[in-house]
């Protein structure tokens, strides 16, 4: 493996008991109802005097499926068997409710329509997502260290050093580390175009910062063009205290951070930033609807935080306030 420039990483700790080789006692739990069935199966048949071949091979069948799905277990996590990942949670997954809809104001527990019941996101506090199952999740941003350019010692001591990173920290089941993309955010750019128009009293340079301004407007709008960032999180239950549950999960995050910026990687590092709360609700709206979050941007924020009963575009917004205005100072007392 160390030819193909791979790393084995550790796979979750498998905490089941087993009775014998690899039969554990979760799995016979699970054989006995349909072994009993079958012996009851052969017994009934025995008694009434029809039992063959072929009721024998009818009545142990259960029993040998069920066996089957149980022992076959998933090529990669071996903790997992075929009759849980192939079965149950295939059929879960098509039995899930494919519609769901937002609705502001109180959290209405019976309400499983509600989006925020769905996500499992019940608001965003003290740089954390508070989930609706009692826990605390933290989300970083991490750099990223381009390999392709490197030669193989190189990508040797990368490899080696994430793998290191991976088996030295004490709290990986708590760790879950995703790629998503999302759209370019060229608002500073623009920014920086905005200010330097101010005061040009050329008409003609004046047209082409318009129309380059309009150019990089298109571009953010475009859904083909995207970046993707690196995300590290990380959780902790709140149980029934919730500052020991924030002290705790900040004791994590600053050891995450100095694990993750000690990782070498020759002349380059990895940076980390953990995301404010809000970040964290950009985030989240990106993932949730990222159509919208094409065309709204920056606005995502301000429309998380409104609390009027309706909700407007920047436009109408505008032509409201200039329709008030004009009957504030056109009105005769």
């Amino acid at each position: 493996m160390r030819n193909e420039l791979k790393v084995q990483l550790p796979v979750p700790i498998d905490t089941k008991r087993y009775l014998m080789g690899k039969v554990a006692f979760v799995d016979v739990a699970i054989f006995s109802p349909f072994l009993l069935l079958s012996g009851l199966l052969i017994y009934l048949f025995y008694s009434c005097g029809i039992l063959n071949k072929y009721t024998f091979i009818f009545s142990i069948s259960p029993s040998i499926a069920i066996i089957a799905f149980q022992m076959i277990k998933h090529p990669v996590r071996k903790e997992i068997s075929y009759l849980k990942y192939k079965v149950l949670w295939r059929y879960n997954y098509k039995q899930r409710e494919k519609e769901f809809f937002y609705r502001k104001g109180a959290f209405d527990m019976a309400d499983k329509q509600d989006a925020r019941r769905k996500i499992g996101i019940k608001s965003t506090f003290a740089d954390c997502y508070e989930t609706n199952d009692k826990r605390f999740v933290r989300v970083f941003e991490v750099s990223s260290v381009n390999l392709s350019l490197a030669n193989k010692p190189e990508k040797k001591s990368a490899l080696e050093s994430f793998r290191v990173f991976m088996t030295t920290i004490n709290f990986l089941d708590s760790i879950q580390i995703s790629q998503i993309a999302q759209p370019i955010n060229l608002s500073r750019h623009l920014q920086h175009i905005s200010k330097r128009q101010q005061g040009e009293e050329s008409h003609v340079k004046r047209l082409l910062n318009k129309g380059y301004r309009n150019y990089i407007e298109n571009i953010q709008k475009s859904r083909e063009l995207v970046t993707r960032k690196r995300y590290i999180t990380i959780s902790k239950n709140i149980g029934s205290d919730r500052e020991k549950a924030l002290d705790e999960i900040d004791q994590l995050s600053k050891l995450l951070i100095t694990k993750v910026e000690s990782m070498t990687f020759d002349y380059s590092t990895l940076s980390v930033k953990q995301l404010n709360n809000d970040e964290l609700t950009k985030l989240m709206y990106t993932c949730m609807d990222y159509d919208n979050a094409v065309s709204v941007g920056d606005y995502i924020i301000e429309r998380a935080n409104d609390r009027s009963s309706i909700s407007v575009g920047e436009n109408t917004a505008k032509d409201l306030i200039d329709v008030l205005q004009r009957q504030l100072t056109e009105k005769v007392n």
